[in-house]
């Protein structure tokens, strides 16, 4: 067993992001992790990447209990994040951001399979990450994190906005790395068909909570519950695509609050409403 987290519990003050988690990822193995947003997925990335702690719980890698070890000891011992808004330096080259991740004296042959996974790359290859679109800025993200030749790689919603094409160059290098034995967990709101395809589990996420791997298309469903899970398609459909922190801030003011997302929406669409009704008269 490379990774092992036991009864894995985070609270942020009064918000409780995880209770009880319990996960366990063999070297060569894909599990998939699904739930709406607010569901804990992403902070149970973070933790294992040592960007978060555990309130309580035993997290370990390799045999070895983790504790309070930060983020870059847990990099170098082979756990490699790679953050849904890729955590790329804008300031850098995409060749740049590739070569950080590899070794000193490398050639920079490693990179050639992956411009062949992800054309565009070597396209863009002297262009400011910065500068590149979200789908680009992605593929070079889980470049980068495929060349940090990781044990362990954490890849956080990592087929949101590609194209179906793209998505399965994404499906094809998770595939190659499982073969080589290394150990991924892949965190995605609902399970796409992608997501089925490549994972070897399925589990599921609510409100913190282990779902059985039964209830995974429950978990997913687009509705917003009392505590106001809410779900990034349901926004673009009424023409409110929220960035992915204002989406985390009302579904943190929704669960102290007790407030449903969609009437913290409503509330603020019908403020703004009023102040601008005589303008718009």
């Amino acid at each position: 067993m490379l990774l092992s987290l036991d009864d894995i519990h985070v609270n942020f003050g009064a918000v409780r992001a995880l209770a009880g988690v319990s996960l366990h990822v063999d070297g060569g193995e894909v599990v998939g992790v699904v739930g709406a947003l607010g569901s804990g997925k992403t902070t149970l990335m973070r933790l294992v990447a040592g960007l978060e702690q555990a309130t309580q719980g035993d997290v370990s890698f390799d045999g070895r209990a983790l504790g309070a070890s930060p983020w870059d000891a847990r990099a170098r011992s082979g756990i490699v994040f790679v953050p849904a808004d890729g955590g790329l330096f804008p300031a850098l080259s995409v060749a740049e951001n590739l070569m950080l991740a590899e070794p000193k004296q490398s050639d920079g042959a490693r990179r050639r399979p992956l411009y062949e996974l992800f054309p565009i790359l070597e396209e863009r290859v002297q262009q400011y990450a910065g500068s590149l679109s979200g789908g680009e800025q992605r593929q070079l993200a889980i470049a980068r994190g495929a060349l940090s030749t990781p044990r362990l790689l954490l890849l956080d919603e990592p087929l949101l906005g590609l194209s179906p094409v793209t998505a399965r160059s994404v499906i094809t290098l998770v595939r190659e790395m499982r073969g080589a034995g290394v150990a991924i967990v892949v965190a995605e709101e609902r399970p796409t068909e992608d997501l089925e395809a490549v994972a070897d589990r399925l589990i599921g996420l609510h409100l913190g909570h282990v779902v059985p791997a039964a209830d995974v298309a429950r978990v997913a469903q687009r509705r917003h519950g009392a505590t106001g899970e809410l779900d990034r398609v349901d926004l673009e459909t009424i023409g409110l695509p929220l960035s992915t922190r204002d989406r985390r801030a009302l579904q943190t003011i929704a669960q102290v609050s007790g407030v449903p997302v969609g009437e913290l929406i409503a509330e603020v669409l019908h403020e703004h409403v009023e102040q601008h009704q005589e303008v718009w008269q």
